[in-house]
């Protein structure tokens, strides 16, 4: 079984992916039977692995003797055949490594001495010790535990020489060099003896450290910095993970994943790259070196103090500069300052340093301090323009496909190893509790009696007890008591804190009594065994030990087992089944979740020993003092939280020659964690989330059946015309019945009669000749049934004596059409029932022997017709017999002239469909924007726009100053915007009020939640105008209708359909996105009570730090204040740096506490964002020592890496499946994004090779197609773009004028040789030849521009600067000379096929993106609106400044901008938060005139804002990427169609399409065909029957017309795969029906010229075979002629090349000279039996459909009748 399930997936895949076009070339019966073979042959596989594993699982069992033993300790398959079963998914990882030896396949024979268990631990054992030494190896550690020297010395001297053994064994056994199994040969025994060698010299070391130390007399020098060296031995650990792995898979297997995961790790990692260049060269010239700062005037440039400077430190510009001018009493003054002092981070001084900032803002962590500066120091809307765009683009965009990269890899190791992630086998007797048995009353579900038979009847009753319901709520409500009476404590930090303390104590004593005695109870009933048998209670039964252990007062009271006590509301979950079920999703199997812990685990502490000895002898660093801070540290920067100061300290700390080694290693590990560890998560969920691909299947089904079911039911709304009684209408006649026309009978009427009549019983043949029935009924009409009785429907089954009524009526107009068969034709009205289905008639598409699992897809449609017209017909009869159906407002007519100019004015609308002229579609350029145009119609288009309009004036409403000027109350220009919004949707609401009615009608205005938000928003703006309140106190009703009023952005989601769908997709995945939220809930209440309990009441402290008690606490001290992050003199002196007197107080930190459940909960949900982690972790080591550390470093990795992935990967899993991508198999997918990829596909506007005797031509056409002609102009770009390293301005002449100097003249060099460039091509290709590649053009234009910048800079503004003109034209032209240049940067993207596909991965996204976009702009536009009301005028505080304030709608934008990054949005909540008596205001005070906040509304607008725009909208992005990754970026072996397939099948177009026009004649296709190569390639001679399919296919649908590129691509495309596994129920339907008729119209065709042929023979059989080819040429003239591989051998004249063939002549056309012979005319003949020529199906034949079968299967006899033919000549 091994080698079905763990080798034979490769040979799978790759026969797979190597047979396509072989799989291609069959028929499609032969596929379909190859296809049930492959489905029996794995039937069989799967029945015999799980045969032999019930084997193997009852073999364990009878070995244990007993049941306990089994579940005890005799595991099945410990140490047996079923070890494989119990192995660690971390064995992955030592496959992975093992890949990589290069030794041999086979496995080498150890030693005897090594090849022992002893061995093997020894060798184990050595590694953990190596990793524990070096781990405990620093100065700090030896200082604190002085003892641990001696040690470390004795277990390195030991883990070393064991290595030496070890390695001298090795060398002994299998020689050093010579032999190829020699020791270093082998890549691993090389990695083992470089870990042995610094093991010796760290050793070496150590021993000359001790020596120095302990006999001073010699005078040795010992360094510090030399301790680097053993940071090479925490590698051991990777060793470790050999031994500890001995599973192993083929190495072909782990060579492949390899090599493909890490090619598109460095493809996507480049393409990261190419962003980082161009916004660092966009950084370096826009902002260049930004080093004004506001200084006291006089300040020493080259020797300012922190005296000097602003307090705040504050950038600045020039006056006119457009940045921030600084006060009068300051003056804005270039500093001198280094790298160093300026903190790297932020600065764009060259191209070293802008990369550095460039990354560290991609990041989302410090970036909005970098913007700030660049505000301050030049205009605002560069810097907005250029940090918007490069967190958009590089921290949302490209940073996410490494997401998609990882997770494809993560569903290619998924399917490798998969045998390590399936579940156990188990026994039915000890896991299946129930069985199904057929009783008296029908199946039930029984269960088995698994009880011992000699228990008693108390235990048998108090097992029932256990297993009622009744109990099981008790222990539910008692669990749930327990955590809320535990969490309801509250600090109030006085006396009575103790004694409610003991009072909780007890409590708790009696909950742990109960628990226990519930557990005691249990092992009574049931039997330890059988109870320890269970998870469940293995879960409970620990809690239970360790709450027991937590009541002991000691323990109690310092919280050692708090942990287990709070552990029990996890209990909860068990009690809710869908929660349950949805963890059991999410999390199971747990190997892959549990392996990838373990893998980011080891990952953090392997780099924390490396960091640690790498930074530990770095003075004043105390980051990396001892392993637990280095730990901390790493870990740190897998969260982000403040990860950039951590790295620029640490930059600081070290030497100048060093910065650049360090910043690479740290962007390094950070690039790893975030980038790739952390999709792993998101993999992993998706992962679990993935359904499998049978149930996919059904999946889709029940979805159609769905969607069915719910066309049929009205919406609840309409369905109350029901409970009312019927009233037709009826009319009084003015004239004499002879003035009428045909008159208009009402259809449910007319049912009634004619039902009526059928009840009396008649015999058919009194009829006479009056056809009164319907096909349907015929063959009981022959019966003679006595009685009759049918059901009507409508119109269509009305009797013969009233059908020319009806037909009369047609012409009168009418109530409704129905719309899905307005445009039938009349065979499909015959086709129907009497109940309103469609027969079946003579369809033999229909299939009848429907086999068990799969689908008749017919049936299906028909079942979705039925429903379409089952509620037309309701809808119908309700508007005949409700008078008020369908009647806005109950008063205007149905048909009334009013009613028909509303609908005209609200359903007039653009139509983008393609006109046709002369029968054939027109090209329409720019499609996409006439389909925006008809997306919505013209009246919602103009409500679009004036709801813009306001919008825009609601930006400028503002409460500062506070006189309130700037309000709408008080300001009437913004009133005018107001007044048009309301009178315009009074006007529309009108019109579509009257057209389409308000509630009771079909289309009514409000006819979801949607109509109800438009509704609320016209009223609320109604209001506000109406009242126009003057005086709105803080939380007043103006407050809150001034709040309502700003919903108004949401009223375009109700008019964008597009946006509205986005909503509605959200909402329909809100169960699941429930079920996160719920479940995150619960691990905040865990771990918030957990904190309330264990550091509660313990954080406060007072402000002055050399303060320890509360007494003390008293009067006033000077405080330090924050100046600026620059290091600058005096900043680290206490006697030097600025202070100011404050009063000490006693209190919690500022932004959180533990001291009650909620602030708890709050504080752990901002720690759920990664913001404020690290400030709780400090605190908390300060406070309570590093034990209180372990409690928050668990939440966040819980919380957060596991926590939110869940949201992640939830989003991402509802988002496809509401797109209906979630339910497709994987083989649908290939064929989704295929269909995409060959819509994007355009043909080569290359133009052809120039002939010969255009030699010039030629030869530069030669060169300028060439690779190293493209490879030596892509460089030139590199070289182009390097020559932006340093800023491009007036005042870096100042600076390195010479510099400055070279590289525009580089710059300005290569521009000219682009020109030349263009030259040669327009050479090569013509001036219209050139001109017709976009790619082209654009080279063009760019070159223009250089061209032009060259002669402007050069020659007019150099000359002009140096004769004293302006410098004016200088700035101009530097500034266009890098836009040229970074505009050049962006062709590389066209000339490399990896940075092309991505790049259309990201520009697809952000299209398709594009209303998700507009949704959050629309969402973050409502809640800066409010923003403004509820905190436009809080006064400054620790988070609130002049960039972050809400005092305007535009600031607001910015403040919510960094907050969707979660830049500090919980320092900005508490920084708003300010309540009386924190601020000014009394009572009746307008919100305008006071400075406070909103304290519960802070936490309820940023909390919700962060979870909806962060957690759910963001997430969406993510999505689309993954779904377009796959699109663009498919691999050659995953892929039905590789681009290189695509390309192959353009430069072939290219060759036939002579005049690029983008369609050929139909003559032309054979040709294209012979020529294709690769997966698309057709071969006349082996595969002629195909070749006649698809020639005959392409004349069918076109007519004989010419054929575009697309139609013949995408029929080679459906050729291509098969169809049953890669198309939809719709689709596949249709192709099939398609198929089915291109092989009997061949077969037909065959047929028919066969015979023809024969006759001909018979009638003249004296005539030689020239004249039958001369006779047949007419009918096949446009038809390939193939000649048979019996033909081919026989022919002695070889075969013409297609390349030299003409485009008007048949390749295999003979000279009329040639001799004829037998041979000749039995060739001649084959070929004219295999063609195909064109003619139409008869398709309205009787016998068509019924034949279809019978052709099929007799056109295989034709090959051999040809062949006993030609034998016969």
């Amino acid at each position: 079984m091994e080698a079905i399930f763990g080798y034979s997936m490769p040979l799978a895949s790759v026969s797979t992916s190597g047979s396509q076009s072989g799989d291609r070339k069959c028929s499609l019966i032969v596929q379909q039977n190859q296809h049930k073979r492959s489905i029996s042959v794995a039937k069989a596989a799967v029945i015999s692995s799980a045969m032999l594993a019930r084997k193997n699982s009852v073999n364990g069992t009878n070995r244990t003797g007993t049941v306990c033993g089994n579940a005890a300790g005799g595991i099945p398959g410990h140490g047996g055949p079923n070890m494989p079963n119990k192995r660690d998914s971390m064995a992955a990882i030592a496959d992975l490594l093992a890949a990589t030896s290069g030794g041999s396949a086979k496995m080498l024979q150890k030693p005897i001495i090594l090849d022992n268990p002893n061995a093997d631990r020894l060798l184990k054992m050595a590694c953990i010790m190596s990793l524990v030494t070096v781990c405990l190896h620093t100065p700090r550690t030896l200082e604190l535990f002085p003892f641990f020297k001696y040690p470390i010395l004795f277990i390195d001297t030991i883990v070393t020489l064991t290595f030496t053994f070890e390695a001298l064994v090795k060398t002994q056994h299998f020689g050093l060099f010579k032999e190829k199994t020699s020791y270093f040969r082998e890549r691993w025994n090389r990695f083992d003896f470089i870990l042995l060698l610094f093991h010796w010299i760290s050793l070496l070391l150590y021993v000359y450290e001790l020596t120095s130390i302990m006999v001073p007399k010699l005078n040795l020098v010992y360094y510090q910095w030399l301790g680097f060296v053993r940071c090479i031995r925490p590698i051991i650990i990777v060793r470790l993970l050999r031994l500890l792995l001995k599973f192993k898979l083929p190495k072909e297997r782990i060579q492949q994943l390899l090599k493909r995961m890490s090619a598109q790790v460095r493809n996507v990692t480049m393409f990261l790259v190419f962003f980082m260049t161009l916004y660092a060269i966009m950084g370096i010239q826009f902002f260049g070196r930004m080093e004004y700062h506001c200084v006291r005037p006089g300040t020493d440039p080259r020797n300012a103090t922190i005296h000097d400077i602003a307090v705040p430190d504050t950038m600045c510009s020039k006056k006119g500069g457009g940045g921030y001018e600084c006060p009068d009493n300051m003056e804005c003054m270039k500093l001198d300052l280094s790298a160093k002092a300026g903190g790297y981070y932020g600065m764009f001084n060259d191209f070293v340093h802008s990369v550095f900032t460039v990354y560290l803002a991609a990041s989302e962590e410090g970036w909005v301090y970098v913007l700030y500066d660049c505000i301050d120091s030049l205009p605002s809307h560069v810097a907005f323009m250029y940090f918007g765009s490069l967190i958009f683009f590089l921290a949302w965009l490209v940073k996410n496909v490494f997401i998609a990269v990882i997770t494809e890899t993560f569903a290619e190791i998924r399917v490798q190893f998969s045998e390590m992630w399936t579940k156990t086998d188990v026994t039915l007797d000890d896991d299946f509790k129930q069985r199904i048995e057929n009783t008296d009353d029908g199946w039930r579900l029984i269960r088995l009696d698994t009880d011992p038979k000699h228990l008693s009847g108390r235990i048998k009753a108090l097992q029932r007890v256990l297993r009622s319901t009744a109990f099981q709520c008790v222990v539910v409500a008692l669990v749930l008591a327990n955590a809320l009476i535990n969490a309801s404590f509250v600090y109030q930090h006085d006396a009575t804190d103790e004694i409610r303390r003991r009072m909780y104590y007890y409590i708790e004593v009696g909950f742990t009594i109960l628990f226990n005695f519930e557990s005691a109870v249990k092992i009574i009933c049931y039997g330890f065994c059988a109870y320890w048998k269970r998870n469940i209670f293995k879960f409970e039964f620990i809690l239970c030990l360790g709450s027991s252990l937590n009541v002991v007062r000691y323990l109690y009271d310092r919280n050692y087992f708090t942990y287990f006590q709070v552990f029990r509301l996890f209990r909860l979950i068990k009690a809710s089944p869908m929660l349950e079920d949805f963890v059991y999703k999410i999390f199971s199997p747990g190997k892959k979740l549990g392996g990838l812990v373990i893998f980011t685990v080891t990952f953090v502490i392997l780099a924390s020993a490396v960091s640690l000895q790498l930074f530990c002898h770095v003075p004043r660093l105390h980051h990396f003092q001892t392993f637990p801070q280095a730990f901390m540290a790493m870990f740190q920067i897998i969260t982000q939280e403040g990860w950039t100061d951590f790295v620029v300290e640490v930059l600081r700390m070290v030497d100048d020659s060093l910065v650049v080694v360090v910043a690479m290693y740290f962007v390094t590990y950070h690039l790893f964690v975030t980038l790739i560890v952390l999709s792993l998560f998101v993999a992993v969920i998706l992962d679990n989330l993935e359904m499998d691909e049978e149930l996919k299947k059904v999946k889709q089904l029940k979805a159609k059946e769905a969607i069915t079911s719910m066309r049929t039911n009205l919406p609840w709304r309409l369905r109350i015309f029901e409970r009312f009684p019927t009233r037709p209408q009826m009319v009084s006649l003015k004239r004499v019945e002879s003035d009428f026309l045909a008159p208009k009978i009402r259809d449910s009427f007319t049912t009634n009669f004619v039902t009526d009549c059928e009840l009396i019983n008649c015999d058919p043949a009194e009829l006479g000749n009056r056809k009164t029935i319907l096909k349907s009924v015929e063959p009981i009409l022959r019966k003679r049934a006595n009685s009759i009785t049918t059901r009507h429907v409508g119109h269509l089954t009305m009797k013969a004596n009233i059908s020319a009524l009806i037909r009369s009526s047609v012409n009168q107009p009418q109530l409704t059409v129905q719309s899905s068969i307005r445009h039938k034709p009349l065979p499909y009205y015959e086709q129907m029932a009497e109940n309103g289905d469609i027969s079946r008639g003579f369809d033999s598409s229909t299939r009848k022997d429907v086999k068990q699992g799969e689908i008749d897809i017919r049936a299906l449609q028909r079942k979705q017709q039925l429903a379409e017209m089952t509620r037309t017909r309701i809808e119908k009869d309700m508007r005949e017999n409700h008078p008020y159906f369908d009647r806005p407002l109950f008063a205007i007519g149905r048909d009334s002239k009013l009613r028909k100019f509303c609908q005209c004015i609200a359903h007039a609308r653009y139509d983008p469909s393609t006109e046709k002229l002369n029968g054939k579609p027109t090209q329409r350029r720019y499609k996409q924007i006439h389909d925006l145009i008809g997306l919505m119609p013209y009246l919602d288009w103009a409500m679009v726009f004036v709801t813009t309009i306001s919008l825009i004036s609601m930006l400028f409403e503002s409460p500062w100053p506070p006189t309130g000027e700037n309000l709408v109350m008080f300001n009437y220009y913004l009133q005018i915007p107001d007044y048009i919004f309301v009178l315009c949707m009074t006007f529309e609401l009108f019109i579509k009020t009257i057209a389409n009615g308000l509630f009771f009608t079909p289309d009514a205005v409000v006819r979801d939640i949607g109509g109800v938000m438009t509704l609320f928003i016209y009223a609320t703006s109604v209001i506000f105008l109406i009242l126009m309140p003057k005086e709105v106190g803080i939380n007043s009703w103006s407050h809150i209708l001034m709040i309502c009023r700003a919903m108004r952005p949401l009223r375009i989601y109700t008019l964008v359909p597009h946006i509205r769908r986005v909503v509605v997709e959200l909402f329909r995945g809100f169960k699941e996105i429930l079920l996160v939220t719920i479940l995150m809930i619960v691990v905040m209440f865990i771990f918030a009570s957990f904190g309330v309990q264990c550091v509660g009441g313990r954080l406060a402290a007072c402000n002055d730090h050399t303060i320890e008690t509360r007494e003390n606490c008293t009067g006033v001290f000077w405080q330090e204040i924050y100046v600026t992050r620059l290091e600058l003199p005096g900043k680290h002196v206490s006697n030097v740096h600025p202070k100011i007197l404050v009063p000490r107080v006693w209190h919690n930190p500022y932004n959180f506490n533990f001291d009650h459940v909620g602030s708890a909960m709050l504080s752990l949900f901002e720690t759920l964002s990664y913001k404020g982690y690290n400030v709780v972790r400090d605190i908390l080591w300060k406070r309570e020592g590093p034990w209180a550390v372990i409690f928050i470093h668990i939440y966040v990795f819980i919380g957060c890496m596991i926590g939110l992935t869940l949201f992640v990967g939830v989003i991402i899993a509802n988002y496809t499946e509401n797109r209906g991508t979630a339910l497709l198999t994987v083989d649908q997918r290939r064929w989704r994004d295929l269909k995409a990829r060959l819509k994007m596909a355009q043909p080569l506007h290359v133009p052809p090779k120039p002939s010969e005797s255009a030699y010039l031509r030629r030869r530069f056409y030669e060169w300028t197609m060439s690779k190293w002609f493209n490879k030596a102009f892509a460089f030139a770009i590199v070289l182009n773009t390097a020559m932006l390293f340093l800023p491009w301005n007036v005042e870096e002449e100042d600076e390195l004028p010479i510099i400055l100097f070279i590289a525009t003249t580089m710059s300005a060099i290569i521009n000219i040789l682009f020109f030349v460039e263009v030259i040669f091509k327009m050479i090569a290709f013509t001036v219209s030849g050139f001109w017709q590649s976009r790619r082209n053009r654009i080279d063009l234009l760019i070159t223009g521009l250089g061209i032009f910048w060259i002669i402007t800079h050069f020659f007019v503004a150099m000359p002009a600067s140096v004769v004293g003109g302006e410098a004016r034209l200088k700035k101009f032209t530097y500034s266009f000379g890098y836009i040229v240049v970074i505009l050049r940067f962006f062709t590389i993207a066209g000339r490399n096929t990896t940075l092309k596909m991505l790049m259309l991965t990201i520009m697809m996204s952000m299209f398709k993106s594009f209303f998700i976009i507009m949704a959050m702009i629309l969402l973050v536009l409502f809640y800066a609106y409010t923003g403004v009301i509820l905190f436009g005028m809080v006064k400054y505080g620790q988070a609130s400044s002049k960039h972050v304030n809400f005092r305007t709608g535009q600031e607001a934008l910015v403040v919510l901008f960094r907050s969707v990054t979660g830049e500090d949005w919980n320092d900005i909540m508490h920084s708003v938060q300010t309540d009386p008596p924190n601020c000014y205001w009394r009572e009746g005070m307008n919100f305008w005139e006071t400075d406070c906040g909103n304290y519960y509304g802070a936490i309820i607008y940023f909390c919700s804002f962060y979870l909806i725009i962060t957690y759910i909208v963001r997430n969406l992005l993510v999505a689309i990427i993954m779904e377009n990754f796959s699109l663009f970026y498919s691999s050659e072996e995953d892929a039905l169609l590789s681009y290189a397939d695509i390309r192959n099948f353009q430069l072939v177009w290219n060759m036939v399409d002579i005049e690029q026009k983008g369609i050929i004649p139909i003559g032309r296709v054979k040709f294209l065909l012979r020529l294709l190569k690769g997966r698309l390639e057709v071969d006349p001679n082996k595969d002629r029957l195909l070749f006649k399919h698809m020639c005959y296919e392409m004349e069918r649908l076109h007519n004989g017309d010419d054929v575009s590129f697309h139609d013949v691509l995408y029929m080679l495309s459906y050729r291509s795969v098969d169809i049953r596994k890669s198309l939809q129920l719709e689709e596949l339907l249709q192709r099939e029906e398609l198929e089915y008729i291109i092989e009997e119209e061949v077969a037909k065709q065959t047929i028919k010229m066969w015979l023809e042929y024969c006759l001909r023979k018979i009638r003249a059989p004296h005539k030689e075979s020239i004249v039958m080819t001369q006779a047949l040429r007419p009918a096949f003239a446009n038809v390939h002629v193939n000649p048979t591989p019996v033909a081919a051998e026989i022919s002695t004249t070889p075969r013409q090349k297609v390349s030299g063939i003409p485009l008007n002549m048949d390749p295999d056309e003979e000279s009329d000279e040639e001799e004829t012979s037998p041979v000749r005319t039995g060739r001649k003949l084959t070929d004219t039996i295999n063609k195909s020529p064109r003619s139409p199906v008869d398709e309205d034949l009787p016998e068509y459909r019924k034949r279809k079968r019978a052709i099929r299967g007799r056109r295989k006899s034709i090959p051999d009748v040809i062949e006993v033919w030609l034998k016969h000549v």
